[in-house]
């Protein structure tokens, strides 16, 4: 499930000083067992059922993305720098590897590389484009590692009197070239951040309040009664926080559950 919090409590224990209190997410976090219900809290409670029914169906096939999107992480960063320290090494003696070993393994791991930040690159520009720093740092790693990977070839060359080292060059510029021009990309799109997805551009439905009331009550007395008691305790929790005044609190306090979320249009009004 994508609940950070099991309980409306902590969830108001977590919650930031700088930011607004939403009490239709207060509501929805104390019933998130019933999605049926809290999708009816206005436009964030619809917004929070929404994502939670998306991650329940796509789970399985994100959980796969997921995999091969971090073997194309793990690729980008760290194939460049695998290839570098094959030929530092061998120039510093660090560890030796004959400069004819050593150059393709560096040529493999820049294609690797290469690959991989080009596959990165595509899934930005799919995703919208916005600038990530993590992402942008990966690309730029990467360019640095090929321009230290160009700067020492012709010197490891140099020490084995090898003489076919310029074929090699080939791949690390690919490289350098595939994250130069992501890294420049992502640059140029510095202001363009990620949306905070607070919910507010979700539709809302057009269940009644009576009709919530409904849903609440052929719920087992103990546990309503549970999820009662921990709203009320998330609530108490914000007044002593400092993030809901007196007034407000007591106002929470008397809604009846499943009503918090009018509070929200109330406060914005």
């Amino acid at each position: 499930m994508s609940f950070l919090r099991t309980t409306a409590r902590g969830w108001a224990e977590d919650h930031s000083l700088a930011a607004d209190v939403r009490f239709a997410q207060l509501e929805a976090v104390a019933y998130q067992r019933h999605p049926e219900i809290f999708q009816h809290f206005g436009a964030d409670g619809a917004a929070m059922a929404q994502r939670l029914h998306a991650n329940a169906k796509r789970s399985s096939l994100r959980r796969i993305l997921d995999v091969v999107l971090w073997s194309l992480v793990i690729g980008a960063f760290f194939a460049p720098i695998a290839g570098l320290a094959v030929l530092m090494g061998d120039r510093f003696d660090f560890h030796r590897i004959e400069v004819q070993r050593a150059m393709p393994i560096a040529g493999a791991m820049f294609t690797v590389a290469a690959v991989s930040q080009a596959t990165l690159l595509v899934i930005w520009l799919v995703r919208g484009a916005r600038f990530s720093w993590p992402e942008f740092s990966i690309h730029l790693v990467a360019a640095a590692m090929a321009l230290l990977a160009l700067g020492t070839m012709p010197g490891v060359a140099e020490l084995d009197d090898y003489t076919g080292w310029q074929q090699w060059r080939v791949p690390i510029l690919i490289a350098l070239g595939v994250a130069g021009l992501a890294a420049l990309g992502m640059l140029v799109r510095f202001r363009v951040r990620e949306p905070d997805g607070d919910g507010e551009g979700a539709p809302e439905t057009g269940l009644s309040v009576g009709d919530i009331r409904a849903r609440i009550a052929v719920l087992p007395a103990g546990e309503h009664q549970a999820i009662v008691d921990d709203r009320n305790a998330a609530l108490a929790v914000l007044h002593e926080r400092g993030l809901i005044d007196a007034g407000t609190l007591e106002q929470a306090l008397g809604c009846e559950p499943g009503t918090l979320f009018l509070l929200d249009a109330e406060r914005r009004a």
